[in-house]
């Protein structure tokens, strides 16, 4: 059931083939990176566990990540990532211009959206850190199993990729993001919880990712393996 699909045609480089559909799911990707900083800063509990609002939406980009790397391989998804966080640093950039222009005499609200806003420096920082660390690692594993599995059993590899990923990801985000700002054992409680729960969420939404990584193969008609050197720094 979790074999390769021995009638499409195999490639080994990016040179190779020319991707049809890579900028739908690239648009996708980045869409949730951004919708992560934006809800990053919010924290929520449910029961003795604390969360990120993030983690609603983030788990998403380590799917996309996913997909990305199984389909188009390292070297295209390594361009998208830094992609998408150049987008974020653009991001950033305008809601400090924002923050920074001077608000109309109608408007009642420049306290609160400094507020909230204000605070997304070290917040957007800890999420660029955690976001290149998780999804490299993310993309690293998934290639390499690839390989390793000859293309088989996406959803052993997607979730061991995940699991690793997601704790890289929860550690460095919340350390430097929340670190001196709330108490160091709500920072480890939310670590645990956090990682835990995106993993879960992850695992949870497998089977639709490994119906849409079939579906998506079919239609561009390639099995891809990164046999070719992974570069990390290189857009």
């Amino acid at each position: 059931m979790f074999e390769r699909d021995l009638d499409l045609k195999e490639i080994n480089a990016d040179f190779e083939w020319h991707p049809k559909y890579i900028d739908v799911i690239a648009c996708l990707y980045i869409c949730t990176n951004i919708a992560t900083w934006v809800t990053a800063g919010k924290l929520w509990s449910f029961g003795p566990f604390t969360f990120s609002a993030a983690v609603l939406v983030y788990p998403l980009t380590c799917i996309f990540g996913d997909v990305l790397t199984e389909i188009y391989g390292f070297n295209r998804t390594r361009r998208l990532i830094w992609t998408g966080f150049n987008c974020g640093l653009l991001f950033l950039f305008f809601v400090q211009v924002a923050i920074a222009l001077p608000p109309s005499v109608d408007y009642k609200m420049q306290e609160a959206f400094m507020a909230v806003n204000g605070s997304l420096p070290r917040v957007i920082v800890a999420s660029y850190l955690a976001y290149v660390c998780c999804e490299f690692v993310n993309s690293y594993i998934m290639s390499k199993m690839k390989i390793w599995s000859q293309g088989n059993n996406f959803p052993l590899r997607a979730a061991l990729s995940t699991v690793g990923a997601q704790l890289v990801d929860s550690i460095v985000f919340f350390v430097i993001g929340f670190f001196g700002i709330v108490p160091t054992k709500t920072v480890v409680v939310t670590i645990l919880s956090t990682w835990g729960a995106k993993s879960a969420y992850e695992i949870a939404l497998l089977p639709l990712t490994t119906y849409a990584v079939r579906r998506l193969k079919r239609m561009e008609g390639v099995e891809q393996f990164d046999r070719c050197r992974l570069l990390i720094f290189k857009f």
